[in-house]
């Protein structure tokens, strides 16, 4: 007796249908993974105390986003840079990260590409507000933003599928229009699954991004002791078409350095929390 077999079917969104198609030429890109923990120890506990405080709570994708970028800011060649073709390395001076956002779309809790553009030159407060505003819109915008490439992105996910392929090719071999769609570099996060350190490998369109996974406590030797720290699983994806070992071993040190102790005397840090 043939046994009855019961599921749920559901249309795959237009929106899914876009994020494969990016997925599928990112695969393309020749992608090295650099995996790293970094101490929050410090930055962790000065949001909670501002959340005792004030009773406000920071995002922590913001506070990532606020040292990335300016690390990446003064690392422009070879960070920053998007190369076209064969032939151009495209390198920016403007720093939009790309990351995704949280937001309740029917009912279901999805992530959302937000770009946060010009991040170099914005506070932690300036991040903070901008991504917690984006999260309360009904219909996101991809960015603050105004021009073409808001719409291009609107009309993507109706076109037919190999209309959408000749599209992405598009975007990706002309840099300026790929820094419109998708920003310079990117953040993306799984979130705080599990009780301990996690990393992610993650597929990019970026030439730089950071994959950040879960906290969790390690004991490390800090003047002669031994404590207890909380320490962030960070993967750096980077297309090694365009940065070398050298160039990523001295950007991976100084952003371990900014987000572990140099942010936290910074205007545009912490200390625009007023703490």
């Amino acid at each position: 007796m043939e046994q009855e077999h019961k599921f749920t079917v559901k249309k795959i969104s237009r929106m899914a249908q876009s994020i494969d198609d990016y997925t599928t030429y990112s695969k393309k890109k020749n992608l090295i993974w650099a995996f790293s923990e970094f101490d929050v120890t410090q930055a962790r506990e000065t949001l909670q105390r501002h959340k005792e405080e004030t009773g406000e709570s920071v995002s922590f994708t913001a506070f990532l986003i606020n040292t990335f970028a300016r690390v990446v800011e003064k690392h422009k060649f070879p960070v920053n840079t998007i190369r076209k073709r064969k032939s151009k390395f495209y390198t920016f001076d403007e720093v939009d990260v790309m990351t995704n956002i949280e937001k309740e779309v029917d009912g279901i809790k999805k992530p959302v590409s937000y770009t946060v553009r010009n991040a170099h030159k914005k506070t932690l407060r300036e991040i903070h507000e901008e991504i917690r505003a984006a999260q309360k819109v009904k219909k996101v915008s991809l960015s603050s933003e105004k021009g073409k490439g808001k719409k291009i992105v609107k009309l993507f996910p109706k076109l037919p599928r190999f209309i959408r392929k000749m599209v992405v090719h598009r975007i990706f071999s002309n840099p300026e229009i790929k820094k419109k769609i998708m920003g310079t570099v990117g953040v993306t996060s799984v979130g705080m699954f599990g009780n301990d350190l996690g990393f992610m490998i993650h597929i990019t369109p970026h030439t730089l991004s950071m994959g950040v996974g879960a906290i969790g406590t390690r004991l490390r030797k800090i003047n002669g002791e031994i404590v207890e720290r909380e320490m962030l699983g960070a993967t750096i994806a980077m297309d090694h078409a365009i940065i070398d070992g050298g160039p990523a071993t001295r950007f991976f040190q100084d952003l371990y350095s900014m987000i572990v102790e140099e942010c936290h005397d910074k205007e545009w840090c912490f200390k625009s929390l007023k703490i």
